[in-house]
């Protein structure tokens, strides 16, 4: 049924991604005013994934983008870790296994 609409509406899929609108992050269990929230409640995060605490880092959903797939949360992981290595190891730039010339 689309919102709406009184009547459903039966449509042939061969897959669905389904959205919940609406969802919040859980973050009861963090000290109120530890770290740094958006309006909606989501975790802030820099360009490499680091919260406004120094070496506490946060992806996925509970960053509350717009964008709720595995696809995003994924892609949070590996740029967190790769800032993890560096923000540990003291480094100015990542380290990678690769050099493009």
């Amino acid at each position: 049924r689309a919102t709406g609409q009184e009547e459903e509406e039966h449509l042939e899929v061969e897959g669905c991604f389904i959205y919940e609108a609406g969802s919040k992050p859980i973050t009861d269990f963090l000290s109120e005013g530890s770290i740094k929230k958006d309006e909606e409640g989501g975790i802030v995060v820099d360009d490499e994934m680091m919260t406004d605490v120094e070496g506490v880092f946060a992806i996925g959903d509970i960053r509350n983008t717009p964008f709720k797939q595995v696809v995003v949360a994924a892609s949070d992981g590996c740029i967190a870790a790769m800032s993890i290595d560096k923000w540990l190891k003291g480094r100015k730039s990542y380290k990678v296994d690769w050099v493009h010339k």
